[in-house]
């Protein structure tokens, strides 16, 4: 750091007061350099988005530079090799790194306290239920849903502080814990120890606030899930989308469970397993003298069922190889039965009457 000094000849109480400020200032570099420790990221002469690889070109330009070898007896570029190295560890480590990126370096002297909190309980499941019908269960189908959640603020990690502006939490002195004295009510009492409210067990608390979440820690997010059906899903079936719950700093996501739900279909009306059941209508003349009538299948795909003998009322007739698909072997299908239903006609003429009584003479 260059500094420009200042001196007055002419006056002795000038000059007196030039040296107070002088030391002044030197006293308080030298302070905030021992309290807050000089940035890892300005040591190595990077920025905050240097890749690992930019890392270690800086730290091999640098070592060679102030490497001890080259400058012998300069205290110095020894403090400064010293600085280099720690600089290298610290952004070279993924944990260490991150613990710095977020608590600073006041962060690496808690770091066995950090460390204890990443094992962390998993968060409650959070449950949707989507409708889908019958022809996407059928041939399956890709559709998006965006849901809005809470998530952990990514500017301060879910800190709700401004990342590496950290000090030694006051109420435990670093510790993470505190300790609780509780009387017992028979002249004795009991020291129960207790993680620290006010740094939640980390050691260490934020000097500033984060400016995205404002010290909530979360934030809410829009977010478009895909939704992939599979060929012979059911209804009730379950997607699951792996930590996509809200989140929360203290505990990992829990799943987001995604319910299918079928809608009714006015041709099939019902599922059992892999086999469908339909109805179908045929007047009297169908019912008596036979029928051809043509099916238009879930896929669009039509197929003709017919017959020459009279169909009785309510029968039901099975089509091998017509109903869904297996799920995870949509190739294997179920069966297809069909349920006869016979249409009276509301009225009959005099005339339909002669012929109905002449034909069951």
């Amino acid at each position: 750091m260059e500094k420009t000094l200042f001196f007055s000849i002419t006056n002795t109480s000038k000059k007196k007061t030039s040296q107070s400020k002088l030391l002044f200032l030197l006293l308080a570099t030298i302070i905030t350099n021992i309290l807050c420790g000089e940035d890892f990221y300005n040591i190595l002469g990077i920025s905050r988005e240097a890749s690992e690889k930019d890392v270690k070109k800086a730290f091999r330009s640098l070592s060679l530079k102030y490497h001890p070898d080259r400058n012998q007896g300069n205290q110095a570029a020894a403090e400064k090799y010293l600085k280099i190295n720690q600089a290298y560890e610290t952004l070279t480590n993924p944990e260490k790194k991150k613990i710095y990126d977020i608590y600073g370096e006041e962060g690496l002297n808690q770091e066995q306290n950090l460390q204890n909190r990443q094992n962390m309980p998993k968060g409650p499941n959070a449950r949707l239920d989507m409708s889908v019908d019958l022809t996407e269960l059928y041939n399956g189908n890709v559709k998006e849903m965006s849901i809005s959640k809470n998530v952990v603020c990514k500017k301060c990690h879910g800190t709700g502080g401004k990342l590496g502006h950290t000090h030694k939490c006051p109420k435990c002195q670093g510790r993470g814990v505190t300790l609780q004295e509780v009387p017992t009510g028979m002249g004795f009492s009991l020291r129960m120890q207790n993680t620290c409210p006010q740094c939640s067990g980390k050691g260490i608390t934020f000097s500033q606030i984060c400016e995205v979440c404002r010290g909530r820690k979360i934030i809410k997010e829009d977010k478009k899930l895909r939704i992939e059906i599979e060929k012979g899903m059911k209804d009730g079936q379950t997607i699951v989308f792996e930590r996509e719950s809200e989140q929360h700093p203290d505990t990992i996501p829990g799943d987001l469970l995604l319910v299918l739900k079928q809608t009714p279909h006015n041709f099939f009306t019902e599922r059992y397993g892999n086999d469908l059941h339909a109805k179908f209508d045929l007047n009297l003349k169908e019912a008596l003298l036979g029928y051809n009538n043509k099916i238009t299948h879930l896929d669009k795909r039509e197929f003709y069922i017919e017959s020459k003998t009279p169909t009785q009322p309510f029968y039901v007739r099975k089509i091998a190889g017509e109903g869904m698909p297996q799920h995870k072997f949509p190739s294997n299908k179920g069966d297809l039965f069909v349920k006869f239903q016979v249409r009276l006609p509301d009225r009959l003429s005099e005339a339909e009457k002669l012929l109905v009584k002449e034909m069951f003479e």
